[in-house]
């Protein structure tokens, strides 16, 4: 296994430099085409894209939450000028921006494209809905995050990481707390190395009982009547949940340490054997739950030059926002597998795409420093 791994790497190292930026960009604008057209002609016969639907035929203008109505506005643009295909692949590209901006830097790990093909994102972020503009905020903030543990950030990399926190933050503020935590945490080990280990565990003591005090009980009771208990792959009966009462809510608050992991993973293996086409979506969510080990035992395994900046940066950054998204996510992801699988897409790319990014970085910044070394 571990030579396997390494002979990838070193594949993947040889590689890397074949394609242009311009290659690179249309690598990417074909990965969304086809996303859009799998989305609008396959998937949709199995799971009608409500959402968008009603997004395209404007029905949310007069809604009453300001997020929900940004979302119509924006579609309705797009939607007059080129109709609904031409609406779905603009909400498709921006959610794409964050590798689009990776690309444009500088960045030449055209692998990373392949992430957008599990089956959850390659459906949501490329049809009209909250999902494909939040997943473009979110991967802005991982690629400039990504490039600050390396290298300072110039004021664009600034601009570019406050917009898409301020999108993430309005879209799904909950979600967005965890790009904030990363970027303080790389600030502070930057600037105090190990000395800000013990100001990065009381800051992660208090947000979590700050946190537990004031306002886990409320993020319950959104996730308890978030989900339509008629639908026809909701839990509530499974489960033994009653809808609207209290004591349905406190028996939905004792399945919370299962909604941990469920709300990541989705399906439940019963209703994969129930309902065949929830396979691809279990494989990718046991394989997003799992990709963090994957990725450290594959920086174990090869030879990377900083491998004490990556660890310093993966167990104080992107461990506590992993747990953090974990945890943020189980009231939205225990009642039903198809909205968990949905809106864990907003967030997953902090499990696979930012500990990849945060490897390939430390990979090209050696590489870049030692060929820059006199003869």
């Amino acid at each position: 296994m571990g030579a396997w791994l390494a002979k990838v790497n070193n594949n993947f190292k040889m590689k890397w430099k074949e394609l242009t930026t311009k290659q690179s960009l249309l690598l990417l604008i074909a990965v969304k085409v086809i996303g859009v057209a799998f989305a609008t002609l396959v998937f949709a016969r199995f799971s009608p894209l409500i959402d968008s639907e009603l997004y395209i035929k404007g029905f949310y203008f007069q809604d009453q939450f300001f997020r929900t109505r940004a979302i119509q506005w924006i579609a309705s643009v797009p939607n007059k000028i080129g109709g609904a295909y031409f609406a779905h692949l603009t909400f498709a590209l921006i959610s794409v921006l964050g590798l689009f901006y990776y690309f444009v830097t500088g960045g030449r790990r055209w692998t990373l494209v392949l992430t957008l093909l599990l089956p959850s994102t390659l459906v949501w972020t490329s049809i009209v809905g909250k999902e494909a503009i939040f997943v473009g905020g979110m991967g802005l903030s991982l690629v400039v995050w990504s490039k600050y543990t390396v290298r300072p950030l110039d004021r664009l990399d600034v601009v570019v990481a406050a917009l898409a926190f301020g999108v993430c933050a309005v879209l799904r503020p909950h979600y967005a707390v965890a790009i904030a935590w990363i970027f303080v945490a790389v600030m502070l080990l930057k600037r105090w190395n190990k000395m800000a280990y013990p100001i990065l565990a009381g800051l992660l003591i208090v947000g979590v009982l700050t946190f537990y005090l004031f306002v886990w009980e409320n993020l319950l009771y959104r996730g308890y009547g978030a989900i339509e208990y008629t639908a026809r792959a909701s839990r509530y009966l499974e489960l033994g949940i009653l809808p609207n009462t209290s004591a349905g809510f406190e028996k939905f608050k004792s399945w919370m340490p299962l909604a941990v992991l469920v709300g990541i993973v989705g399906p439940f293996p019963s209703e994969v054997w129930r309902r065949i086409e929830f396979l691809p979506f279990f494989l990718e969510g046991v394989l997003i739950l799992l990709s963090p080990v994957f990725i450290v035992f594959w920086v174990m395994r090869g030879k990377l030059q900083k491998r004490r900046e990556f660890f310093q940066a993966f167990c104080w950054c992107l461990v506590p926002a992993i747990l953090m998204l974990m945890v943020l996510h189980a009231p939205f992801g225990i009642l039903n597998p198809g909205s968990a699988t949905r809106w864990r897409t907003d967030f997953e790319q902090v499990f696979y795409l930012a500990p990849l990014l945060l490897m390939y970085r430390h990979m090209d910044d050696a590489h870049t420093k030692n060929h820059s070394l006199p003869p």
